[in-house]
C-alpha cells in the first residue's frame, strides 16, 4: 500500500468501521403526523443496540419525557435520540410533515455508548449545511408509492445518520467514545487497527508506539477520549465479536482464534458474563434457526 493510500484510510476509520455493519435505519412512520403518539423503542432488540430518529420537514414538534423540559423543534431538523428514552412527540393537530425510525446498532460493538451518543440531540437543519438533497429526497420518497419505497427512505435514513454524526463530531456534541476518538488521528488510527485486527497481540506498548507516543500519554489520552483504557476497550471489541461469530454458528475454538484468546474456556467464561448467554446456548439457538430455516425453504 502507497503512503498516499495508507493515510487516507487511517483517515477514515469511520468508514473502516462501518463497512462491515453499521447502525440501519428502519423506518416506522413517514408523512403527515397529527396530535401526539407515543416511542419506546423495539421490543425485539436490546435497549444497548437501539435509538431513534425524528425528522421534520414542515410544522411544529415537540418531544416530551418524564420529569424534564420539552425538546422543542419550530423549524426543519431532527432528533436524534442515543438510547431508547420512553417519549411523546406532539405535533399540531393540522399535522406536521414527519419522518420517524427506529435505529438498529450492530451488536458486534458499535453501540451507541460505544460511538459516545448523546442520550438525545435535537438539531435544526440549518445548523447542518448540505443536508437538503437528502432530506429532500426523503420526504420525497415519503410521499410516492413507488417500488422500493421502503428500501429507498431506509438507505436515505442510514445516509442522513452518517452525515448527523459526522456534525456531532466536528462541534464536539458527542461523549466519550469512538465518535470522540476520531479528534485525535493518532487515537483514531489505534481504533480503527483495534477492530481491524482485534486476534493480534495488542499490548499497550504497542498500541502506544502504532500512535507516535509514549505509554503513559497515550494511555491518558485515550481514556479521556473513549472514557476507558486501551486494554478494557481491546477487551470489549474482541467479546463483542466473538459474541457475534457465534451467534452466526461459529466454533467457539475458531471464534477464540480470530478473536485472540488462547483459551476457549476463558473466552466462555468472558462471554457469559458480559452478554449473560453461555456459547453453549448460542450455539443451541444457531443451530436452531438453521435448521428452522432450511424447513422452510
Amino acid at each position: 500500500m502507497s503512503e498516499e493510500a495508507r493515510n487516507s484510510s487511517e483517515s477514515d476509520v469511520l468508514s473502516d468501521l462501518f463497512a462491515g455493519n453499521h447502525p440501519r435505519g428502519d423506518v416506522f412512520f413517514s408523512g403527515t403526523h397529527c396530535g401526539s403518539s407515543h416511542h419506546r423503542g423495539r421490543d425485539d432488540l436490546s435497549p444497548a443496540r437501539q435509538g431513534m430518529l425524528h425528522v421534520l420537514q414542515k410544522g411544529r414538534m415537540r418531544v416530551l419525557f418524564d420529569g424534564k423540559e420539552p425538546a422543542i423543534l419550530d423549524r426543519p431538523g431532527l432528533v436524534l435520540f442515543g438510547s431508547p428514552v420512553p417519549h411523546d412527540i406532539d405535533t399540531p393537530e393540522r399535522g406536521s410533515e414527519v419522518v420517524c425510525a427506529n435505529l438498529d446498532f450492530p451488536d458486534t460493538g458499535l453501540s451507541p455508548a460505544k460511538l459516545g451518543l448523546p442520550e438525545y440531540l435535537v438539531l435544526p437543519f440549518d445548523e447542518i449545511p448540505g443536508l437538503e438533497p437528502i432530506t429532500g429526497q426523503l420526504f420525497s420518497e415519503s410521499h410516492q408509492d413507488a417500488p422500493g419505497q421502503r428500501t429507498a427512505i431506509n438507505l436515505l435514513v442510514d445516509l442522513l445518520l452518517l452525515m448527523v454524526l459526522r456534525h456531532c463530531l466536528a462541534h464536539d456534541l458527542v461523549r466519550p467514545g469512538i465518535l470522540a476518538a476520531m479528534r485525535d488521528p493518532r487515537i483514531a488510527r489505534v481504533v480503527g487497527s483495534l477492530h481491524q485486527h482485534p486476534g493480534e497481540n495488542w499490548s499497550v506498548e504497542r498500541q502506544a508506539e502504532l500512535a507516535g507516543m509514549s505509554r503513559a500519554s497515550f494511555s491518558a489520552r485515550f481514556r479521556d477520549l473513549l472514557g476507558t483504557s486501551p486494554g478494557d476497550f481491546l477487551q470489549t471489541i474482541r467479546l463483542d465479536l466473538a459474541y457475534g461469530l457465534l451467534c452466526e454458528g461459529k466454533k467457539l475454538q475458531f471464534v477464540a482464534g480470530k478473536v485472540g484468546y488462547r483459551s476457549t474456556t476463558a473466552l466462555a467464561r468472558a462471554i457469559q458474563q458480559r452478554h449473560n448467554v453461555s456459547p453453549r446456548e448460542l450455539s443451541a439457538d444457531s443451530s436452531a434457526e438453521i435448521k428452522a430455516t432450511s424447513s422452510i425453504a
